[in-house]
């Protein structure tokens, strides 16, 4: 991992040396507390799954018994153009759904033959993996730019504090 640091006493190399070595600690005590808590999440997420899963298959029977029994009675339940109808426990029904348009590979050319290209998206954009091939006064012809950022970061050795620990305890 790497860190911008934000240590206010540091004077000298051994100071940054102690700053690195408790980076190094605070990551291996993050990424234990990290990964049990996966371990844990990941088996409350199978229980749960588990757990539910005959209920969610009881819901889905139920669903469909009711939307086979609506359907078969439609006629009689849903007269003076209702569209639903409230019960105690719940409403049961039919909404219109939006209308969804589906085509196929070759509506796109079609549309084009036939005059409506209107109706077709073309999204234009620029390839910055090609312009990194310009000169810089090729890129300001057109309005661009080279960046570049030099950041500051610090990247720990975890190994190298783990050996130090082992040496010191031997």
């Amino acid at each position: 991992m790497r860190y911008k640091p934000e240590i206010k006493s540091i004077q000298t190399l051994e100071d940054a040396d102690r700053a690195l070595a408790e980076l190094c600690t605070l990551e291996s005590s993050i990424e234990k507390i990290d990964t049990q808590a996966e371990r844990e999440i990941a088996k409350i997420k199978e229980r749960a799954a588990l757990e539910g899963k005959p209920l969610r298959e009881r819901l889905k029977e139920i669903s469909a018994t009711l939307k086979a029994w609506a359907t078969f009675h439609k006629r009689d339940l849903f007269k003076e153009g209702k569209k639903s109808i409230e019960r105690p426990f719940g409403t049961v029904g039919y909404r219109k759904a939006p209308v969804t348009i589906v085509t196929s590979k070759d509506t796109v050319e079609l549309l084009k033959k036939l005059g409506h290209a209107d109706c077709v998206r073309v999204k234009e954009e620029v390839i910055k993996e090609s312009l990194k091939e310009f000169s810089d006064e090729q890129l300001a012809a057109v309005n661009a730019s080279r960046r570049s950022k030099e950041e500051f970061f610090c990247q720990t050795k975890r190994e190298q504090v783990n050996q130090d620990m082992m040496s010191k305890s031997a």
